[in-house]
């Protein structure tokens, strides 16, 4: 009965013996190079894309880290950038492109591998990531303008804008002059709602505009519209001096034709007479070239001025650029299809029956 025992005993000690040599065998594989070492990996990073760049923000914990090697297009691409000295908790930024080795546009998946700067490296970790170019800039279209408006008293542009044409949308650059001095801003959607009022502006040197979009909310650059000019009209006759060929009394002078109020109560009247012209003259200060002139006509009963003349002062005559005739309305406005460049512009009412004039207002525009 001992033997039986003993042999017991002796069969499965030399089965744990057997086991254990094969459990062995199968570790031996891996360790014949040595055991493997690991460094830390990226604990964590974010890719924020830009125009033909992006920017990578790591955070890594392992301070044994001195390299971080980042590998892009199936990691044939590769840069190897130093780990500064940081806390644990500092994330880290590593611009990637520049003027002279620019990413080109696409979807990216970046591998990240940390080293020691010798022999230890980290197990790869992956994010993705974009980088925008000239594709995403083709989509981009300018802000819609709904009007402009010019208060030559106050040099105040109001632009009223039209909603924004998409998420990516974030604002508007204008870029202006005060007298001589340039003016670039910016203003956000939050900043503009629809309607921009720019103040002391030299409308003479131009106003323009570029849309300013942000292709995802942490991309590191802005893209923008190509700049686009605004068209404003400008009353070069505003308040600018007169002469008339009469007036009814000191209430209706001819001044209040050229005074940006378009009223009865504010209106230039002729003397009444047979066989009788009349004009009034306007002198603009400096010769411009002039986009459209607008007569506001007050129709009192039978005196509905329908014939004039619009003419300006040129090599010391008065020329005609456009009769009117049998016109019954109350506003008429013509825009010039051909150059007209002077400093003195005058509307002619010719001889007719009852052509006694009253005028409320006479606007000649300047195009900027």
């Amino acid at each position: 009965m001992k033997q039986k025992k003993y042999l017991s005993i002796i069969l499965i000690s030399l089965f744990t013996v057997l086991a254990c040599s094969d459990m062995n065998d199968k570790h031996d594989f891996y360790l014949q190079e040595g055991e493997i070492m690991y460094i830390g990996r990226v604990d964590s990073a974010r890719v924020l894309p830009g125009e033909n760049r992006f920017l990578l923000r790591y955070w890594i914990t392992d301070m044994r880290a001195k390299e971080l090697i980042i590998y892009w297009n199936q990691m044939e691409d590769s840069l190897i950038v130093p780990i500064p000295a940081h806390q644990s908790t500092d994330s880290i930024d590593v611009l990637i492109g520049d003027k002279e080795s620019v990413m080109a546009e696409g979807n990216y998946t970046f591998q990240l591998v940390s080293s020691d700067g010798e022999n230890l490296r980290s197990i790869v970790f992956e994010r993705l990531g974009n980088v925008y170019g000239q594709q995403f800039s083709s989509t981009l279209s300018d802000r819609f303008i709904r009007s402009i408006d010019y208060n030559s008293d106050e040099q105040q542009v109001i632009i009223n804008w039209g909603e924004p044409s998409s998420s990516k949308e974030i604002g508007v650059e204008m870029t202006y002059f005060t007298e001589e001095e340039k003016n670039v801003v910016r203003y956000t959607n939050e900043e503009m709602g629809l309607k921009t009022v720019l103040n002391d502006v030299n409308v003479e040197k131009g106003v323009s505009y570029r849309t300013m979009f942000l292709p995802e909310p942490i991309a590191i650059d802005t893209f923008f519209t190509a700049s686009a000019s605004l068209t404003i009209l400008q009353n070069v006759a505003l308040h600018k001096p007169v002469r008339t060929s009469s007036i009814l009394n000191d209430s209706y002078v001819g001044s209040m034709a050229v005074d940006g109020i378009v009223s009865s109560a504010s209106r230039w009247i002729t003397v009444a007479g047979e066989g009788l012209e009349h004009w009034i003259e306007v002198d603009l200060g400096k010769e411009y070239s002039l986009y459209s002139f607008k007569v506001h006509k007050h129709l009192y009963n039978e005196f509905l001025l329908p014939n004039f003349t619009f003419q300006i002062y040129k090599n010391g005559e008065w020329v005609d650029i456009t009769k009117v005739e049998n016109y019954l309305g109350e506003i008429y406005e013509l825009v010039f299809t051909e150059p007209v460049v002077t400093d003195k512009v005058r509307l002619f009412v010719p001889v007719y029956p009852k052509n006694m004039v009253r005028l409320m207002e006479f606007g000649v525009y300047a195009k900027f």
